[in-house]
């Protein structure tokens, strides 16, 4: 299913225009007001322009107050019949607002994960500042995720909070490892590249990463082999038979997924790589070509 924004209006936008539209606090506002009014369940609501002024509670004047909003309708707002509604990409913008990304500063105290460093046997940990969740060893600093994430999550328990972020971090995972940008949806570009020719965390550990990058808003990943085919139908089905469900277990808790001791590179030039996982003492052998294809 398909839906449209909707509205007549030519909403073509550069990053320049956006953000000199959106840079007003009486702008904010009235998106803030129609994103409130709509909350958590039902279609995107319709307010009058007379509704919508009251409600927002500005303390500008009504022809001041049309003004502003009529700089937002087209590419932010719908104008209707019956008054003005959020189009989508405003009410993206509303949410991402309301999950405090850009108004909120949290920080988490470090606290163990219940799995030990493949590399050194200390502690690995969670950590939360500065807006990114990574999980680290406490000892030798490996990193094993590292993704930025809203203030918002810094509520319930830490087993609350790993189960939710291991999905949160899931969903790039998944986009990622099937080709597509998880920000802006675009194909993304697929090389290996040697650990030792990297200067990112972790990358004197592993001899290969799968490097994916997005040509059209700049997003990118470095994954290992493993992580990278996580999502493989035939490495789910073999943990799958062998009571190991890899789609739920947290990815730090794969050794597969976090190192390449499981991983065999068998040519560079063209790239053929092997990924020989190991369960209840039978082993599968994927073998990939260099843009990820899953060989015969």
């Amino acid at each position: 299913m398909l839906i449209s924004d909707g509205g007549t209006a030519d909403t073509s936008l550069t990053s320049q225009k956006a953000f000199a539209i959106l840079g007003n606090e009486y702008r904010a506002e009235i998106i803030r007001t129609l994103g409130d009014e709509q909350g958590t369940e039902g279609p995107r609501p319709v307010l009058s322009f007379s509704e919508l002024y009251s409600k927002s509670g500005v303390d500008i004047g009504t022809s001041q107050f049309n003004y502003h909003l009529q700089k937002l309708v087209g590419p932010f707002i719908d104008k209707t019949e019956d008054g003005y509604r959020l189009r989508y990409r405003a009410v993206t913008l509303y949410r991402t607002i309301l999950a405090g990304t850009y108004t909120r500063e949290a920080y988490i105290e470090d606290f163990k994960v219940g799995v030990d460093c493949y590399y050194c046997d200390a502690p690995i940990e969670a950590r939360y500042a500065d807006r990114r969740f990574t999980i680290l060893c406490s000892e030798c600093g490996q990193e094993y995720s590292d993704t930025t994430a809203p203030p918002s999550i810094d509520e319930g328990d830490h087993d609350a909070l790993l189960n939710r972020m291991d999905q949160y971090i899931r969903h790039r995972i998944l986009a990622f490892s099937k080709g597509v940008c998880s920000i802006c949806a675009n194909e993304l570009r697929t090389q290996f590249l040697i650990g030792d020719d990297l200067a990112v965390p972790g990358s004197e550990q592993l001899d290969v990463f799968v490097h994916r990058s997005c040509d059209h808003c700049g997003a990118q990943q470095y994954m290992s082999v493993g992580l990278s085919l996580l999502y493989n139908s035939s490495l789910i089905a073999f943990f799958q038979e062998r009571d190991l469900d890899v789609t739920t277990t947290p990815t730090w808790e794969l050794e597969f997924a976090m190192t390449d001791r499981f991983v065999d590179i068998r040519s560079s030039d063209p790239w053929k790589i092997a990924l020989c996982v190991e369960q209840g003492g039978d082993e599968l052998e994927l073998v990939v070509d260099g843009d990820l294809t899953v060989l015969d």
